[in-house]
């Protein structure tokens, strides 16, 4: 058994063995072993995580690569440039433009105007090549913090790539795509051509790129004429462009331009003194230039060059433009216009408040207002900023108007990313325009108070407040009612209304104001100078920001009796009729042959006197007189003489025609007239005189082309026929002038248009009125009335110092003494008075003595027996 074999003696058990050997712990490694292990195998892991990297950047960097633009444009790349208008005096007087830019060159700049952008922007800019790699991971680590300012990296370089290679969208791949190309260009340009394009390229506010805009806009000067504090002040304005430009916020453009200043001692770039010298002064800004005249015209230039070059290189191509307009001229004709078109709408009565404002709504956005004055810039000669409420209006905030610096502009993809959106009261406050309170500023403001024991409405201006009397509002009758008898019967609190600054007292007391109304109706006014047909003045509405139509060019109207002196003109050149050819001013029904209509012609006065001159005629407008002799002549006898003169529109080819029924330009108007001015020289009328391009290569040039139309006498009886109009017919007021005047009124049925076109020797003008929509202007409006003022205003002011002058007398014209009463020569014993003819068509019977007048030599029979 097993238990038998174990209790066995000790004698049989087996003999004694040596301890089991443990083996000794194995040695450990050092520590130097240990590190070496860990090393290899971080290097494994650094070395596979490298080739990843680089194969990871390869594939990133060839899949944004794709598609990018070549840096190689960039060496010849020339900006967008405004295209620049010069007027007839020389001055710069339009600009066409996508981005208001005129280029400068770097090395033309002072080193303080290039060190300031340096300063502002990117200090290292000549050390480094393109990226700045310490200022990137510093911006990426300070953005990580939460609560931080988020903060940019850029380079100049990167700039430029962004603005001309790229987007200024905010994305990973447009970033990646910057890093790309930014070696590139530093590779394909040098540092100065890109610093150049950088100054040239970027946005300044207030609609203006480049430095150069920048600094006349803002300082009134040359970039290369700024002074070290104007430069800071510019080269900080790029940051957030809409916000801390001086003229929307003069306290935040001082904080960035101290900011810049520092940085400039900080760099090198000005010693602590120059800097200091100018960390307390004051941002001075130039004047405020003074606004531009003829944006119709400049605008009718602008189709004109977009038809013949393109929109591209009108707007972007800085092209080189001269016009015919006289600013001068032009600044008149506009005062013209706009004076006679509100004496009408006053004629015509108050339409009313703008709008209603809640008062409550009212004091907040007043509030806003006045934050946006404490902290807008001032001009040089502005003394304080008043706030035009007419955007508040409306329910949405109108847009700002080119050139409108008292408009905070707001481009979202310039404002910074922390930016909150801005609400919409906000919206509508930056609309708001901010203006200096001078004479004879208009304005909307909000009537808070009418006081009627003093008879005056007080209207709240936000900085300043405005009174409006009941005596400058008698005017102001509402529709259907009667004149105002107390200041009640036109304001009430909480109305928005237009008013007109007519004395703007000092502060604290309240600016005299009146109330003011913008016109319904509109108008026009077309002057040139007959020598050489340069358009001098165009003037196409009352207001181009509200109403861009160009009546003067675009619009057809019927220039009723101002039509008529072509008809006179083509009866004369028949030679069938003479200035004192009778023909009978009576009733009559006719059947128009070349309508097959039956017509009944009145007279404006619905009054017929029976047979008279055709002098006589003219002078009192007599329409049946006008209808007897189209039907002798035939309408296509007087279309003809309408088109020698200058008329290209299309005209009617019936009996109508006489009466001014064709629709006619008033550019074809001033123009026809001008050819009867000039004794039947006919030329076109000239706007464009030059054009050139960037380079100076000119792409057209115009002179006047004269060319003999209508026969001299014939043009030369038809002024005089006219200037019996001026001198005892329905325009009697251009007497005023006491010089040589012709002219002609036109009125259509129900007063739909209204003319008066007529010349001196010195100017030839043609002023229209009515509706857009042919509304009628009313019974009591007449060309007299409502088109001649207009006309007149503008010839008062354009004689002043020049010398009295005759019409010239053409050969082929006879002038005798004839006797008024018989149209015969007068003799020894009958006073008379000198009458023009057409050579062998004058008179050769002398008039009997008083009391013994032969009735078959009268004149009037002579007109009988042509059946007229």
């Amino acid at each position: 058994m097993n238990t038998a074999r174990a209790m066995s003696t000790p004698s049989e058990a087996l003999p004694p063995s040596e301890p089991p050997q443990v083996p000794p712990p194995p040695t450990r490694p050092g520590l130097g072993a240990r590190l070496w292990k860990w090393t290899k195998r971080l290097l494994i892991v650094a070395g596979v995580g490298l080739v990843l990297a680089v194969a990871a950047g390869v594939i990133a960097y060839s899949y944004f690569s794709q598609g990018l633009p070549s840096v190689e444009a960039l060496r010849n790349y020339q900006p967008p440039q405004v295209t620049k208008v010069r007027c007839g005096d020389g001055s710069i007087c339009a600009e066409f433009y996508n981005e208001r830019r005129t280029l400068v060159r770097i090395e033309d700049l002072p080193p303080h105007v290039r060190n300031s952008f340096l300063a502002a922007e990117d200090a290292d800019f000549y050390k480094h090549e393109g990226l700045d790699f310490f200022g990137i991971t510093r911006a990426a680590l300070k953005n990580l913090v939460p609560g931080s300012r988020k903060s940019g990296a850029s380079t100049i370089t990167q700039q430029v790539v962004k603005n001309l290679l790229l987007t200024p969208e905010r994305s990973l791949t447009r970033k990646m795509r910057e890093w790309i190309l930014t070696p590139r260009v530093e590779q394909a340009l040098t540092k100065d051509q890109i610093l150049n394009l950088y100054v040239n390229q970027i946005y300044y506010g207030q609609r203006r790129y480049g430095l150069e805009e920048a600094a006349l806009f803002y300082f009134g000067k040359h970039a290369k004429d700024l002074s070290l504090g104007e430069a800071t002040v510019l080269a900080g304005t790029p940051q957030s462009p809409h916000r801390i430009n001086p003229v929307t916020n003069i306290v935040r453009a001082k904080s960035r331009q101290k900011y810049v200043l520092d940085q400039m001692a900080r760099n090198g770039f000005a010693s602590r003194e120059e800097v200091d010298a100018e960390m307390d002064k004051p941002i001075v800004l130039a004047p405020r230039p003074p606004p531009r005249v003829g944006a119709y015209y400049a605008e009718e230039m602008r189709r004109t060059l977009i038809e013949r070059y393109g929109e591209k290189a009108v707007l972007e191509g800085g092209l080189r433009v001269e016009i015919a307009m006289e600013p001068k001229h032009q600044a008149v004709a506009e005062e013209a216009v706009r004076n006679g078109l509100e004496a009408l709408d006053r004629r015509q009565g108050y339409r009313g408040p703008l709008g209603l404002l809640e008062t409550p709504r009212f004091g907040r956005l007043k509030q806003l207002i006045a934050q946006r004055i404490d902290e807008a810039g001032r001009r040089q000669k502005d003394a304080e900023y008043v706030a035009d409420l007419s955007p508040l209006a409306n329910a949405e905030p109108e847009p700002e108007s080119p050139g409108d610096e008292g408009s905070e502009e707001q481009r979202p993809e310039l404002a910074p990313e922390e930016e909150a959106p801005p609400s919409a009261e906000e919206m509508l406050v930056r609309s708001v325009p901010l203006l200096p309170l001078k004479e004879g500023l208009r304005l909307a403001g909000y009537v808070t108070e009418v006081d009627e024991k003093r008879g005056v409405a007080r209207v709240d201006l936000v900085s300043r407040t405005a009174e409006v009397s009941l005596s400058t509002v008698k005017w102001a009758r509402m529709k259907g009612k009667a004149a105002p008898s107390k200041i009640s019967d036109v304001f009430k609190p909480g109305e928005l209304v237009l008013v007109r600054i007519t004395r703007p007292t000092p502060a604290p007391a309240a600016v005299e104001a009146s109330l003011d109304q913008i016109p319904v109706a509109q108008g026009g006014l077309v002057v040139l100078r007959p020598t050489d047909r340069h358009v001098l003045a165009l003037v196409g509405g009352y207001d181009f920001d509200r109403s861009s139509f160009n009546r003067a060019t675009q619009a057809r109207r019927q220039p009723g009796s101002s039509f008529k002196p072509f008809l006179y003109a083509a009866a004369i050149g028949s030679g069938r009729y003479t200035p004192l050819s009778t023909v009978n001013d009576a009733p009559e029904a006719i059947r128009d042959p070349y309508t097959g209509k039956q017509w009944k012609p009145k007279n404006y006065d619905n009054k017929f006197e029976g047979p008279m001159t055709l002098r006589e005629a003219l002078t009192k407008s007599k329409n049946t007189v006008s209808v007897r002799l189209i039907e002798s002549l035939t309408p296509a006898t007087v279309i003809d003489y309408a088109r020698r003169a200058g008329i290209s529109s299309a005209l009617p080819e019936n009996l109508t025609l006489a009466l001014g029924t064709g629709e006619v330009t008033m550019l074809e108007a001033v123009n026809a007239y001008a050819t009867l001015q000039a004794n039947g020289r006919y030329a076109d009328p000239l706007l464009l005189l030059r054009v050139q391009d960037a380079q100076g290569l000119v792409l057209e040039e115009h002179q006047p082309a004269f060319e003999e139309k209508l026969p001299p006498p014939v043009a030369y009886l038809t002024t005089m026929l006219m200037r019996s109009v001026v001198e005892e017919g329905t325009a009697k007021a251009v007497r005023e002038l006491n010089r040589p005047a012709a002219g002609k009124t036109g009125t259509t049925n129900e007063s739909k248009d209204t003319w008066f076109s007529g010349y001196t020797m010195d100017y030839v003008a043609s002023a229209w009125v009515g509706f857009d929509d042919n509304t009628p202007l009313g019974s009591t409006e007449t060309g007299g009335r409502a088109a001649l003022p207009i006309w007149l205003d503008f010839m008062r002011v354009a004689h002043q110092g020049l010398p009295v002058r005759e019409f010239e007398v053409p050969p082929g014209i006879i002038s005798v003494r004839i006797d008024p009463s018989t149209g015969l020569l007068a003799g020894n014993s009958v006073p008379g008075r000198l009458e023009s003819f057409l050579d062998g068509t004058q008179p050769t019977a002398e008039a009997p003595p008083p009391g013994q007048v032969d009735t078959s030599e009268f004149f009037l029979e002579d007109g009988k027996r042509r059946g007229l």
